[in-house]
């Protein structure tokens, strides 16, 4: 039994493994396609933000903004699962610097919310910075969150 336990908790704390890749294309200001170092190709979606969608303002300058950050560069994947469209939940560091954190920071991203529920209470307060500061997407005068916009265009 104690054997079992013990295979158990080694599996559950690898299940996710952090791992080195080259980012090869910005797709999006929240999601990314990476080449490991075995050359899988893995779309990557940022964790705990959510970018403008395609066709609403700021969507260009936010995919802009982390292609600036990490396109073409080797990044540190911290792999947090799958989502419901098999994307690598992940946090991206670049030389330590959070690129999830940085997106938000910058005003480029929201924190993201579920059932108005933030899964990042961190990253919430560095929202209301951005905004208070009127940083990127929060120059907007009326900023549409990307869940409201999805449903509003819904086909």
């Amino acid at each position: 039994m104690k054997k079992w336990i013990i295979v158990f908790i080694f599996f559950s704390i690898n299940a996710f493994a952090n791992f080195s890749a080259k980012v090869i294309k910005v797709i999006d200001g929240d999601t990314v396609e990476v080449l490991t170092t075995k050359n899988n190709k893995i779309k990557v979606r940022l964790i705990d933000i959510d970018a403008p969608e395609h066709g609403q303002p700021y969507s260009h300058k936010s995919k802009q903004y982390l292609a600036s950050l990490i396109d073409q560069k080797q990044v540190l994947i911290i792999d947090k699962g799958k989502d419901i469209y098999k994307r690598t939940l992940a946090i991206i560091l670049y030389h330590q610097m959070n690129i999830n954190q940085e997106m938000v920071k910058s005003g480029y991203a929201w924190a993201y919310s579920f059932k108005n529920n933030a899964t990042n209470q961190k990253f919430l307060k560095i929202e209301a910075n951005a905004r208070q500061k009127k940083l990127g997407l929060w120059q907007d005068k009326q900023p549409i969150e990307p869940w409201v916009y999805k449903q509003s265009h819904k086909k």
